[in-house]
């Protein structure tokens, strides 16, 4: 499929749409979710950076042949559809994901709540343990009301099974937890051909062929299946998380004709969602379905410094994946709801745990009052600006796991805290011991510490963070001595580093180019 078949009919269909009230059938909802992608790497948000704002130290240490004007040219190239969805709809400049890698995010984004509330940190919480089954996902709200609903793509939310790769411990697979089907996988990342761990329901099935193809596949029938009902689908694509060493299917590599390869290959991953996008949106129209469908668009996390990985990547945010500097957790995220007024851009401060209550609200589902996630419907209506809420608080690792470096420290690394408000963002050491407050709306690459400057709002953003930990349960699993130390106000709670903290070995070659499935 082109983009001369996708984009123009879009473009026309934006400008027409029929709001949810005009339809007698609830509206639906899709939830489209990349993996790894960086705020900077969504085109939209270029008119906010320059490239000098760009990371330097990675330019000067990965990129060897492309410009970064061709990596934003490539970037833009990359995304017809959904920049002509977002440009219908409402853009968040300041969305953020609950956690700085994979799991924890998606935990908040399931249950709409701050995962640390049922002590859900790091992505080793996964490992042995999964979201506890006394939480409830919000898809099962929206599904016992009537719709049917799909998780298709990654999950990463069970405990992992001993004798079956990619599957699901029981009462924890996606049938279990609110969805009528599941077809994907539960793990960190997979191979984009010849997948060995993807599941149909409890089941294994074969792969045949890409991957990201096979996801937009399975969503589109779900479409076909569900008519004279309302559905939800949440389709978590693993694009554009590694292993990207393989090429992309012509039709999408094709589209890039710049001196890289590594350039070309990446941003056709990209494009393979851009077109799965636009695959969803002719069922959708072929079905009658378009005007009755909000879709969103988001990323799990930032994205991550390896080899694999090209600019603009988080473009002026300090940080990658798997820190909690805004590199590793504010993500590109837009919202489209026909009949809506579009071009909106919001500067609101929204978290992915704002999605479902957003879904909910507009379908007129209650939402429960044990969540921490808000309805955005206000401000997509154009109703209101008015902030959603007053701060936003992470805790987790400060890893250079997924940094420039190729330092496995995973399993050894700190952990930290962040808290924002307004424009200001207190963040906490614990090896030093030390507070750093930044102004993003004057420093949005958090590069001048103005602590010393602004004693009260360091005063007060610490503050928000003790009473925040103070309402959270301890990690489930992540060992106490990497994060006992984010209580400062406790003076027997030194952090310690391990002996290989600072020490884990630098990969080299093709390995590290290569590693990207952690």
């Amino acid at each position: 499929m082109t983009a001369k078949h996708t984009v123009l009919p879009l473009a026309a269909l934006l400008v027409s749409g029929v709001a949810p009230a005009q339809n007698k059938q609830k509206p639906n909802l899709v939830f489209v979710l990349i993996d790894d992608f960086g705020w900077g790497g969504f085109a939209l948000n270029k008119s906010m950076y320059d490239y000098s704002q760009l990371n330097q130290e990675f330019i000067k240490l990965r990129v060897t042949d492309y410009t970064p004007e061709q990596a934003q040219a490539a970037a833009e190239l990359a995304i017809p559809t959904l920049s002509q969805l977002c440009l219908g709809g409402t853009r968040f400049t300041n969305a953020y994901t609950s956690a700085n890698v994979s799991s924890p995010s998606r935990a908040g984004i399931m249950t709409s709540r701050y995962q640390e509330r049922f002590g859900y940190y790091i992505n080793g919480e996964q490992v042995g343990r999964g979201v506890p089954l006394t939480e409830t996902f919000m898809p099962k709200y929206i599904h016992d009301v009537g719709y049917a609903t799909a998780c298709i793509g990654k999950f990463h939310l069970s405990p992992n099974v001993k004798d079956d790769e990619g599957g699901c411990a029981d009462g924890y697979n996606p049938l279990d937890r609110g969805f009528d089907y599941y077809w994907g996988f539960n793990a960190a990342g997979t191979d984009y051909y010849g997948s060995k761990i993807l599941h149909k329901g409890r089941e294994k099935v074969a792969a045949t062929g890409y991957s990201t193809d096979e996801f937009t596949r399975e969503a589109v029938d779900f479409i076909s299946r569900s008519q004279g009902k309302p559905f939800m689908i949440y389709l978590a694509y693993n694009a554009v998380h590694g292993p990207l060493g393989l090429p992309a299917p012509p039709q999408y590599l094709d589209r890039f004709k710049y001196d890289s390869r590594l350039l070309n290959n990446f941003y056709a991953y990209l494009y393979a969602v851009d077109q799965g996008v636009a695959r969803i949106i002719d069922k959708l129209r072929e079905t009658g379905q378009l005007d009755n469908t909000m879709i969103v668009f988001t990323s799990d996390n930032g994205a991550p410094g390896g080899a694999a990985d090209v600019l603009p990547k988080n473009g002026p945010l300090r940080g990658f994946k798997g820190q909690t500097w805004q590199g590793g957790i504010r993500v590109p995220m837009f919202f489209y709801v026909p009949g809506q007024k579009g071009g909106l851009v919001s500067d609101n401060i929204v978290s992915n745990m704002d999605i479902f209550p957003t879904f909910m609200d507009w379908a007129g589902i209650p939402l429960p009052k044990n969540i921490d996630g808000k309805s955005l419907l206000p401000i997509i209506s154009g109703k209101s600006t008015a902030p959603v809420r007053d701060e936003l608080v992470w805790m987790g690792q400060m890893a250079e796991n997924w940094g420039m470096y190729g330092i496995r420290d995973q399993k050894v690394a700190p952990g930290g805290f962040m808290v924002r408000k307004g424009d200001r963002v207190l963040r906490y050491d614990i090896v030093a011991r030390q507070f750093t407050l930044y102004d993003l709306t004057n420093d949005i690459g958090e590069k001048n510490d103005i602590s010393a400057a602004e004693p009260a709002k360091v005063e007060e953003m610490k503050a928000i963070f003790r009473k925040w930990y103070g309402e959270m349960k301890p990690p489930m699993s992540w060992k106490p001595a990497l994060w006992k130390g984010v209580e400062f106000w406790d003076s027997s709670s030194n952090y310690q580093p391990p002996t290989d903290a600072n020490s884990a070995p630098r990969e080299k070659g093709e390995k590290r180019k290569n590693r990207q499935k952690e």
